[in-house]
C-alpha cells in the first residue's frame, strides 16, 4: 500500500501543463517561416528584391521566409495557408479589396504557393512535374 500513495502524491505534485505550445517555446523560431531574424543571405536577397526588383519591403519578407521556410520543410501547407493569408490582408488592405474579390486572390495565391511548393519538393527529389 506504500507504494500506491507515493504514486498519487508525486501525481498530485505535478504541474498540470495546457494543450498547445508552453510558455517560452521556440520550436517554431528556429528556422522557417515564424523565426524572428535573417540570416546573412536572407538580408542580401531581401535588400535585392527590395531595392533591385522594386517590391514592397513586407511582400518582399514574406516572400523570402516562405522561400527559407520551404527549403527546410517542401510541402508544409501550414506555411503556404500562413503566407497566402498574410500577402492577401497586405493586398486587401492596400487596395481595399471586397470580400469577394479577397477570397478570390487566397484561393488564387494559395493554389499558386502550393503549385511552386510541389515544384521545388519534386526537384529535391530529381522529378519533374
Amino acid at each position: 500500500m506504500g507504494e500506491v500513495s507515493e504514486n498519487v502524491t508525486a501525481n498530485q505534485t505535478q504541474i498540470k501543463r495546457k494543450r498547445g505550445g508552453q510558455k517560452r517555446n521556440r520550436n517554431a523560431r528556429k528556422h522557417g517561416f515564424y523565426s524572428g531574424t535573417l540570416s546573412p543571405a536572407q538580408a542580401s536577397q531581401l535588400w535585392n528584391i527590395t531595392n533591385l526588383e522594386g517590391v514592397d519591403p513586407e511582400i518582399a519578407f514574406i516572400r523570402v521566409k516562405l522561400q527559407s521556410s520551404l527549403q527546410h520543410d517542401p510541402g508544409n501547407l501550414r506555411v503556404i495557408r500562413e503566407a497566402s493569408r498574410l500577402l492577401v490582408k497586405l493586398y486587401s488592405a492596400n487596395y481595399r479589396l471586397d470580400p469577394a474579390d479577397r477570397s478570390y486572390l487566397k484561393t488564387v495565391v494559395e493554389n499558386l504557393l502550393e503549385i511552386a511548393s510541389l515544384r521545388h519538393s519534386a526537384s529535391l527529389h530529381g522529378l519533374q512535374i
